[in-house]
């Protein structure tokens, strides 16, 4: 299932990064040896921490490591953006906005 989930993600990386090259293959072997984190814990936390709806997941490859996106609309209509660090799964930033026409 692991497995089934990051070749998911793959499809899910940003367009910049997906022109980088061996991205997908070097978040495959991270999650294989365990230096990453599934994607389900992380989705577990962002809807512990914030509730909502899930609209897009991205693996970001940066300099500092590996950063899951999560984009989700909350119940109140907010757009969320969380990254969570892929390794630890420690929030590293919000950003919102609101939607709808409120």
């Amino acid at each position: 299932m692991r497995i089934l989930m990051a070749l998911l993600l793959a499809f899910c990386l940003s367009p910049g990064a997906a022109l980088a090259g061996d991205d997908h293959e070097r978040a495959l072997e991270a999650l294989r040896e365990g230096r990453i984190l599934p994607v389900e814990a992380i989705l577990d936390a962002a809807r512990k921490d914030f509730g909502g709806d899930v609209l897009d997941i991205e693996l970001e490859d940066e300099d500092e490591g590996f950063i899951y996106e999560i984009k989700l609309i909350a119940a109140d209509g907010r757009i969320m953006k969380l990254d969570y660090d892929a390794a630890t799964g420690q929030l590293l930033r919000v950003r919102q906005r609101h939607g709808g026409n409120h």
